[in-house]
């Protein structure tokens, strides 16, 4: 559409035109009227029912690239839960539950070394710590901090990166070197009430815990998993990890230490 013919002043006026550029309207659908407001190019929005466009940010451009990659993975599932117990008696203002999830999925990681792995062209490369990308949001921004090698540190050092990457992710300050370097990511949902949910696997991560909300004294957990890297009794074996040391006093003695 030739919009040079018209101008602002000669047949648009200023909240018209502006009204029009927003809209990608031609000029020209209003060739018979002499004058133009912006009632009339209301009108014609309402009665063709246009649709705002609306601009994709630096932010929404990646998450579609992100999430495109992530659809063509051949992935499955796996459905259980883990005994909320001993994770809710351990669980402070500081120490929160995503802090312990993020210790707990170290720790079954450094004993199920599949999840630790990347592709490159022709190799498979074994990672010797446990990295891991969380699932943080901030109105229309999603981002997927990192975690790097969360089983060299305590639970308070854990909560201490967590409360800065929260920091970050407000104030729009994450870089992308903070978005690489995982093997495993983490959603966590639960506190919204969603009991159960699918998350979509991070870049080049073998896969994806979604934590849902507590139920009778268990919390959801769905493992979406690259079948690339872990084949489905690898798969269960990890969930049997979790599970154990959610139930297991010493893991949360050494977390603290």
């Amino acid at each position: 559409m030739n919009h040079n013919i018209y101008t602002e002043n000669e047949k648009f006026s200023p909240q018209a035109w502006k009204l029009l550029m927003q809209y990608r309207l031609s000029p020209e659908l209003f060739v018979s009227k002499e004058r133009v407001s912006e009632e009339d190019i209301e009108a014609y929005i309402q009665a063709h029912e246009v649709p705002l466009p609306q601009p994709l940010s630096p932010i929404q451009q990646v998450i579609i690239k992100n999430v495109s990659e992530a659809a063509k993975k051949p992935v499955y599932r796996i459905y259980d839960g883990i005994d909320a117990t001993l994770l809710r008696a351990h669980e402070t203002k500081k120490l929160t539950l995503t802090v312990w999830i993020l210790k707990l999925i170290a720790e079954a990681m450094m004993q199920n070394p599949s999840t630790r792995m990347t592709l490159d062209t022709h190799t498979y490369q074994l990672w010797p710590n446990a990295s891991i990308s969380l699932a943080m949001a901030h109105g229309e921004a999603l981002y997927m901090p990192v975690f790097k090698d969360v089983n060299k540190k305590s639970a308070p050092q854990i909560a201490e990166e967590l409360k800065a990457y929260k920091e970050r992710v407000r104030s729009g300050r994450v870089l992308a070197a903070n978005l690489i370097g995982s093997t495993f990511g983490i959603s966590n949902l639960g506190m919204t009430g969603i009991e159960r949910f699918d998350a979509l696997v991070n870049r080049n991560d073998t896969g994806i815990a979604a934590i849902g909300s507590e139920k009778q004294g268990q919390i959801s957990v769905t493992l979406t998993i690259d079948h690339r890297f872990i084949n489905g009794w690898q798969a269960a074996e990890f969930m049997q990890t979790i599970k154990r040391l959610a139930e297991d006093p010493e893991f949360y003695k050494g977390a603290i230490q």
